[in-house]
């Protein structure tokens, strides 16, 4: 298989998040805490999920088969599932266009666009479900246990018949599975966010959930008591706003070997757990430098596609497996500039050179997305191969 098209999965942002945090069909006992009545002999002890769920039989599986039934009660929840890359992960452009316009038929990728229950397969890495493919990473996919629905509160009461697994918060077991297929979990496992970093602390330990599924106050279902849960919606790579809390960027001027002046980048990995980028070898964050002279003129543009690869002095990518190139991610917490063999983060001027400059950090979902005039337009919502302008940094070069 070409190894362009072995991504795992193929498209998605940073994001199969698999923990997901909507449980029961019904609220609690106890007053919406969560909890049966605490120190109520009468109260039904919650049931914890079986660890053996993995082999449940067709004839016993839960009744619910469609995301849709999930929505009759968990509307809010159902809603940003819907509108996510979860819900459409089998209706993706970029996804879709992997499969060369012979229909999607590559099950190495199905199987995490439309898995089966994390549980059936004891979280490792899930097959393709043969049936509904249309619902993507449905609410099933996470959360069934059997004929049971897991999550994360105990007591829950509904005719879905809701269990309480405390394993519904670990993104090892509801993440990895798809996640880890190009090590973006074992990259977080390394670095400093992970709750197993060495003392001394040089981050707050932090999981997949505190990123990808923020923390939200509202009832579980409609018109129940509000508590705090997990939005569903999994920004990543798709995200703008995502993509900027992740980096920051930086330009150092100074004299170059030789004389002239020396333009370099810096590029921080600040607020993501694992490398920048992440997961899919076809995604890059890419740095370019745009000049104008002391007249105001533009001298070097990005935009421009007989400047661009003059304009360009950092690649920060995964690469390929056999391509031979260096790979350039940038770990948690790193500042770095140029990494591999081509790419230098600088760019030399000669001697005398004067104006103002803007360092550029774009981002690419493929290789095959263009840099134009209305990537720089922050109004504009997500297009497939349309390279986004995440961080733009204004400096001024030569002598005033």
């Amino acid at each position: 298989m070409n190894a362009a098209r072995a991504c795992l999965p193929c498209r998605l942002g940073l994001a199969l998040m698999l923990a997901a945090l909507a449980s029961g069909c019904g609220e609690p006992a106890g007053e919406g805490t969560g909890r049966a009545g605490a120190g109520d002999a009468r109260a039904p002890q919650p049931p914890v999920a079986p660890a053996a769920a993995a082999a449940t039989p067709r004839d016993e599986r839960l009744p619910f088969t469609r995301a849709e039934q999930c929505g009759r009660c968990h509307t809010d929840i159902y809603e940003e599932w819907k509108a996510s890359y979860h819900g459409l992960a089998m209706v993706d452009p970029l996804f879709l266009d992997l499969s060369e316009g012979d229909g999607i038929n590559k099950e190495e990728c199905i199987r995490c666009h439309a898995p089966v229950p994390i549980r059936e397969v004891d979280f490792v890495t899930p097959i393709a479900r043969t049936e509904h493919r249309e619902d993507a990473i449905s609410c099933l996919s996470c959360h069934q246990s059997g004929t049971q629905v897991a999550g994360p509160f105990e007591g829950c009461v509904g005719e879905c018949n809701p269990v309480y697994d405390p394993q519904q918060r670990d993104p090892v077991k509801m993440c990895f599975g798809c996640h880890n297929q190009h090590d973006t979990g074992n990259e977080w496992l390394a670095g400093p966010w992970s709750p197993e970093a060495p003392e001394p602390r040089t981050k707050p330990a932090m999981t997949c959930l505190d990123c990808h599924m923020p923390e939200v106050e509202r009832p579980l279902v409609q018109g129940g008591v509000p508590r705090k849960g997990r939005r569903h919606t999994w920004p990543g790579g798709h995200d703008l706003a995502q993509l900027r809390k992740a980096a920051t960027l930086e330009v150092e001027v100074r004299e170059a070997p030789g004389g002239g002046v020396r333009l370099q980048g810096f590029v921080t990995n600040v607020g993501a757990g694992h490398y920048l980028p992440t997961d899919a070898r076809h995604r890059s964050f890419d740095l370019y430098f745009r000049l104008w002279d002391a007249d105001g003129r533009i001298v070097l543009d990005p935009l421009d596609p007989n400047q661009q690869d003059r304009a360009q002095v950092a690649k920060y990518r995964k690469n390929y497996r056999g391509s031979g190139l260096v790979d350039t991610q940038i770990p948690p917490g790193a500042r770095v500039s140029g990494l591999g063999d081509r790419w230098k983060g600088y760019l030399d001027l000669p001697a005398g050179a004067r104006g103002r400059g803007e360092a550029w950090l774009v981002y690419r979902l493929t290789q095959a997305d263009m840099l134009d005039a209305s990537s720089l337009d922050d109004s504009l919502p997500f297009q497939p191969y349309r390279a986004r302008l995440v961080l733009r940094t204004p400096f001024s070069y030569g002598e005033r």
